[in-house]
């Protein structure tokens, strides 16, 4: 299985940039493998924690399974989470001197019986933690931050404030309401109206919007536009702490919005 590479995803995603083709990376993670599994074996109590902490109306949780599905299979770039059970990138923690629940690590492990149940027939994969990955400062390489340099960028977000933290870059914000905020009824039919009308009219997205991104990332590329799948880089960009489990192998560089390898991370550095 070929896992590509944050060189292989940047150089993909500008190429699409400066030829106006459109661009998709998504990423699931274990919430989204989480969601996918309360679905399909039928998880009522998982899928209740999922629905209220995302603003997830219960009448609409087929269709956004069913469109889950349908943008991944036309994405650039979806992630697997078989990179954490590889020699080739360090392992799923909860923190640096704990692993992650044997539950969660059954989940993760069920990645392909998932993907393969939901049809998301798509073997274009990439790191679960290609966000934060795309934001490490490595001697030689690029990043996310230089590509975004002197373009025209729109990011989906709970937080507007990222556009100060930004403040050297040409940043326009698409504010969603948050966690345990209700997002399907308060901002989704809103995102998608302005999606739509303008998708193609920056020369990226950065998505940071939970569950219902990964549509909003598959609507971007739809309507001719290029996306990146941030996460929770927006509150790293913000000043807020590393994850916990990542703090072994990352950390914060002299440049605040951009990340460095330590000592561990560095023994990975040639697969990233």
């Amino acid at each position: 299985m070929k896992i590509y590479t944050i060189e292989e995803i940047l150089n993909k995603l500008e190429n699409c940039i400066i030829y106006r083709k459109s661009f998709s990376h998504i990423r699931f993670g274990d919430g989204g493998i989480k969601f996918l599994h309360s679905i399909l074996y039928g998880d009522a109590d998982q899928l209740k924690i999922i629905v209220k902490k995302e603003g997830l109306p219960r009448s609409e949780i087929v269709k956004i399974f069913e469109l889950w599905g349908y943008y991944s299979r036309r994405a650039d770039f979806i992630d697997t989470p078989e990179v954490y059970f590889s020699e080739k990138f360090w392992p799923r923690l909860r923190k640096p001197t704990k692993g992650i629940t044997d539950k969660t690590a059954a989940r993760l492990m069920m990645w392909e019986e998932l993907y393969n149940s939901s049809e998301f027939d798509n073997e274009n994969y990439c790191n679960p933690e290609s966000n934060y990955l795309m934001v490490l400062r490595r001697e030689g390489k690029r990043n996310l931050l230089d590509v975004m340099k002197d373009r025209k960028i729109c990011i989906i977000t709970v937080f507007p404030g990222v556009k100060q933290a930004l403040k050297d870059y040409n940043i326009d914000i698409l504010k969603i309401a948050g966690h345990y905020e209700n997002q399907y009824e308060n901002s989704f039919k809103n995102a998608v109206s302005i999606i739509k009308r303008t998708a193609n009219q920056y020369d990226l997205w950065l998505v940071a919007a939970g569950e219902l991104g990964r549509i909003y990332s598959g609507l971007i590329k739809e309507h001719g536009g290029r996306t990146i799948d941030i996460g929770f880089v927006i509150e790293f960009f913000l000043g807020h702490q590393l994850h916990p489990r990542l703090r072994l192998f990352m950390e914060r560089s002299l440049n605040p919005l951009e990340l460095k390898l330590t000592n561990e991370g560095k023994k990975y550095d040639k697969y990233i």
